[in-house]
């Protein structure tokens, strides 16, 4: 499946209150968790953006930032970045701003709108008038499931502020199915260890494709589109709603395929540079390739990605209803083989939206419970 899926943040900053040393700032928020064992009431959490901005008049020094998530007021887990880890970040922040990479990524960082005007970022841990630094993402998990994540700032003789951040397992008033029908596999979701979940849009998305009974996605040398079991395979709507967004033309070229004989570094290599290149000229749009945004009732948004050029069957206004399909699977944008990406968004704009945590009813349970709860990777679904 495609590795690298960067695209927007999303709404619903949230600035300091208490008075600090700093101003401390955090997108998106608030935040939502992550099911990684819910059986075992394990959750996580991933800060996409901190930002930390010296508006005093003389210089501050980081010595450590640290992430506690409470429950009732009680800590209940605890991360820390020490002063070295932060003077490296800062030097690498640094020098990406200064070569335009993350203005021109700005759907990823949004710099346009969590910093103001006359602040810049700091290429070491000693803040300056008027300087930031810029902590891109930390991941932090619990035994249980916290209300709060405390953002703290230290100092070299104590702590300099901190911020606190609601957090919550997301509940959507929609009732969704999954967004095939028969068997499928969950190649990547919203854990960790996966390449969606440190990008704010696409944070709790899913890469699901068809596998033959070898565990396979594809048939013969798999350098045909047609090889592979989920090429065509009918896409359908998770629930009612309105199309807002479709696109239909975008070419798949089978030169994204991995070659026979070729190695792994080599085809990775060879993608990166691929995606990097659309992803710049295009932003999410461009990723997704073709695709359909459909609008439910309570203003959230599914995506459906990678679609079969020429196989959308809805137009932008026509009202579809849960399990009408609307395309076919494809491989087109950012896509290393055909399968389907699915998210859902808080909000129309791809460049903009934030990905929301979703589960799915109906699903057919053989190992593991899967009702109610977010799909992870390696899990089956299946819709009954």
């Amino acid at each position: 499946m495609k590795r690298f899926w960067l695209a927007a943040l999303a709404a619903g900053m949230l600035t300091a209150a208490p008075a600090s040393a700093l101003d401390i700032r955090v997108d998106p928020a608030p935040l939502y968790v992550f099911d990684q064992a819910n059986e075992r009431n394990v959750y996580d959490v991933v800060l996409q953006n901190i930002l930390v901005v010296n508006d005093e008049r003389r210089a501050r020094e980081i010595r450590g930032l640290r992430i506690e998530l409470r429950a009732n007021g009680e800590i209940i887990s605890t991360g820390r970045s020490p002063a070295a880890t932060i003077a490296r970040r800062a030097e690498r922040m640094s020098q990406l701003s200064e070569g335009g990479v993350l203005q021109m990524m700005d759907f990823q960082f949004h710099l346009s709108r969590i910093m103001h005007d006359g602040e810049r970022l700091s290429a070491d841990a000693t803040l300056e008038p008027n300087e930031a630094y810029l902590n891109m993402s930390f991941y932090i998990s619990a035994d249980a499931l916290p209300d709060t994540a405390r953002v703290v700032v230290e100092g070299p003789r104590g702590d300099l502020g901190h911020v606190d951040i609601p957090v919550s397992r997301y509940q959507s008033p929609i009732t969704y199915r999954a967004p095939v029908n028969g068997r499928w596999f969950v190649v990547a979701s919203g854990d960790a260890s996966q390449h969606h979940r440190w990008v704010v849009s696409s944070e709790y998305a899913l890469d699901i494709a068809r596998m033959n009974a070898d565990m396979r996605t594809y048939t013969g040398d798999g350098t045909h589109f047609s090889d592979y079991i989920t090429f065509r395979q009918p896409i359908v709507a998770v629930a009612d709603g309105v199309v807002v967004a479709t696109r239909n033309d975008r070419e798949e070229n089978e030169a994204t395929l991995r070659q026979p004989g070729e190695t792994f570094d080599a085809y990775m290599q060879r993608v990166v540079e691929t995606q990097q290149a659309t992803m710049m000229q295009g932003g999410f749009d461009a990723i997704a390739g073709n695709y359909v945004l459909i609008r439910h009732a309570s203003g959230e948004h599914s995506l459906y990605a990678h679609l079969h050029q020429g196989s959308v069957r809805v137009n932008v206004g026509d009202t579809v209803t849960a399990g009408a399909q609307i395309a076919e699977a494809g491989s087109s944008g950012n896509s290393t083989e055909p399968h389907l990406h699915f998210q859902l968004i808080d909000g129309p704009d791809l460049n903009t939206a934030r990905g929301l945590p979703i589960t799915f009813t109906g699903l057919r349970a053989e190992w593991v419970p899967i009702e109610g709860r977010h799909l992870r990777s390696g899990d089956v679904l299946e819709q009954e």
